[in-house]
């Protein structure tokens, strides 16, 4: 369970990297990041290539990061990130 000062660093790594790489549209980096097949949804790999973009977690724990938030964000329960549950945890 992540603490609440990860939490807050993820929401404002998140946040920066979205205001600077994507001018603010959550949509459009969304987008970016669901780059295998273009499915609408976020995979663990895919997760792991935008937290090391935000500069979350090192090689060796980003993987527990991208476990944890998809535990936390994914209310189907199929393993990934939708769009609509990425839209309500970022709003």
């Amino acid at each position: 369970m992540a603490t609440e000062a990860q939490k807050q660093e993820l929401t404002d790594k998140v946040s920066k990297l979205v205001t600077n790489r994507f001018g603010g549209d959550y949509h459009k980096a969304f987008e970016h990041y669901d780059n295998d097949k273009k499915d609408g949804k976020i995979n663990k790999a895919e997760l792991g290539e935008l937290l090391k973009d935000a500069g979350i977690g090192n090689w060796l724990t980003r993987g527990a990061w991208a476990d944890g938030i998809i535990a936390a964000l994914d209310a189907d329960k199929d393993g990934t990130i939708s769009a609509a549950e990425f839209q309500a945890a970022v709003k």
